[in-house]
């Protein structure tokens, strides 16, 4: 069974690997720890994992954007989605995805957004299976 909560200390060393699944590359551990305390802090960001047993096996970050146009209702950006590749299509990624769809429910956000790498195109078909569209935006991205 499936358990989705929010990612602990203790999960760290399972989520450098998952996000070294994801980028590539390893994560720079004692930053990674550094970012995440203080995120623990900030209730406008969720980690979230998937754990099959005790093992994390998917992650995804949501952050809460707040707004100052029309109503002024947050929305947020999630990142970092990641399900270990011998755990996908077994509904990992959906129910992490229907966990931080609902807490933003619950914190009035207007919408969810995210962008993905154009070649992840297994990765699309998800998402559209879960209900995202590509929308009629490009996604803009420089790297600083």
């Amino acid at each position: 069974m499936i358990v989705i909560s929010q990612v602990e200390l203790d999960d760290l060393e399972e989520l450098s690997n998952l996000y070294e699944e994801l980028s590539g590359s390893k994560t720079d551990s004692g930053k990674m720890l550094e970012n995440f305390k203080w995120m623990k802090s900030n209730p406008d960001y969720i980690v979230l994992g998937a754990k099959y047993g005790r093992k994390l096996v998917g992650t995804l970050m949501g952050i809460i954007c707040h707004d100052i146009v029309g109503a002024c209702r947050p929305f947020m950006v999630i990142e970092n989605v990641v399900v270990d590749s011998r755990m996908r299509g077994k509904g990992v990624g959906k129910e992490l995805l229907y966990k931080i769809e609902e807490m933003g429910r619950e914190r009035n956000c207007y919408y969810t957004m995210f962008v993905s790498n154009a070649q992840r195109k297994e990765a699309h078909k998800f998402y559209e299976s879960v209900g995202y569209s590509l929308d009629l935006v490009q996604g803009f991205k420089k790297y600083l």
